[in-house]
């Protein structure tokens, strides 16, 4: 391994050949035999996108992604193949600028939800972002936001109380992990619930393990797949799974990943070029498991009766 004034070079490391998961497990191998406790009937799965410009726009040409038809086009085609229903939170301001993408994902009958106006995390909980997000989806739909997702998932006080204002009905903003909000949102409830002095609902998206390592394609891609079985086979899961995405997750891209800072390049190129197969293989080993694809308003619906909002 090269050393740079005392200090190794990561990058060297054979990060493919790391088994990730083998490092926690031993921890947990007396839960192997955790037996599945929900009935079939009750298992929902949401597969979830968060449509915005290649890692949140902070790299040059962050928009290349969002200009590759054919790319999104064989993810859409793929999920169409496996009858999975797909759940996209847009950015507000990629509504007017960039409808043939969003058109493309209405021909595969995805449904729609807000992922801020501008993806700028401090802002987003504005209600300026928050109206102007909204009233760019009522100008290119014809019809309200049901849902809400707050760019890294950094809602507050503030951008709840504008949710509720401007008539959303649930809000996917919790990860009760250790990324990236663990003071607020470690060990929250994973399953769905009211929020406190609202009558909106919080559909978190999902961690598993004692780990509490976050339901996505990236951490799969990073724990690869054997890994991620392994942890899976020693988790509880929720009867309510919200997985997360983003294009740049299916569709490996050297000359971005090259513009990274150095640890998030180490996390991102991992099973770089396996974003589709290790989808199409989560997707399989969930519906194994019983657990049948919806989008986020069905689940949405459910719950609010359930819960009485």
């Amino acid at each position: 391994m090269r050393v740079e004034n005392g200090i190794p070079d990561l990058e060297m490391l054979p990060w493919n050949d790391i088994d990730i998961a083998k490092i926690g497990e031993g921890w947990y191998s007396h839960r192997r035999n955790l037996e599945w406790t929900m009935t079939s009937e009750k298992r929902a799965f949401a597969l979830t996108l968060d449509l915005e410009k290649d890692f949140s726009g902070a790299l040059v040409d962050a928009d290349k992604i969002l200009r590759s038809h054919p790319h999104i086009t064989q993810l859409l085609e793929l999920l169409q193949a496996e009858e999975v229903k797909l759940s996209v939170f847009v950015v507000g301001e990629l509504l007017e600028a960039y409808s043939d993408v969003i058109g493309l994902f209405q021909h595969y009958d995805c449904e729609f939800h807000c992922h801020s106006f501008s993806h700028q995390s401090p802002h987003s909980n504005s209600e300026e972002d928050v109206s102007r997000c909204r009233d760019a989806f009522i100008d290119h739909f014809q019809s309200a936001p049901l849902g809400y997702r707050a760019p890294d998932g950094r809602i507050n006080s503030e951008g709840i109380q504008n949710l509720e204002k401007y008539g959303f009905k649930f809000d996917s903003s919790f990860f009760p992990s250790y990324y990236p909000n663990p003071a607020k949102y470690l060990f929250k409830t994973r399953k769905p619930h009211r929020l406190k002095g609202t009558q909106l609902l919080e559909l978190p998206n999902t961690s598993f393990s004692p780990l509490r390592i976050m339901l996505s394609i990236s951490y799969v891609k990073m724990l690869g797949m054997a890994g991620f079985r392994r942890l899976l086979r020693v988790s509880s899961l929720p009867e309510v799974v919200v997985f997360g995405s983003h294009l740049h997750d299916f569709f490996a891209d050297k000359e971005m990943l090259q513009q990274l800072p150095r640890v998030w390049k180490l996390i991102y190129s991992r099973n770089a070029e396996k974003g589709l197969k290790y989808l199409t293989d989560t997707l399989r080993y969930f519906r194994d498991k019983g657990y049948r694809f919806e989008y986020m308003s069905e689940i949405s619906t459910r719950y609010r009766a359930k819960l009485d909002l």
